[in-house]
């Protein structure tokens, strides 16, 4: 495999990792207020 096409796949699989820990801490962030509007229901 070259170089290349081996950074290239690292700089791919950081880009979906990032943005996977980015959903789950905004799923983490907006979860505590759920609670609230469907108590009101």
């Amino acid at each position: 495999m070259p170089i290349d096409a081996l950074l290239m796949t690292i700089v791919v699989v950081a880009i979906f990792v990032g943005f996977a820990a980015a959903l789950a801490w905004a799923d983490r962030q907006t979860s505590a207020g759920r609670f609230d509007p469907d108590s009101r229901r």
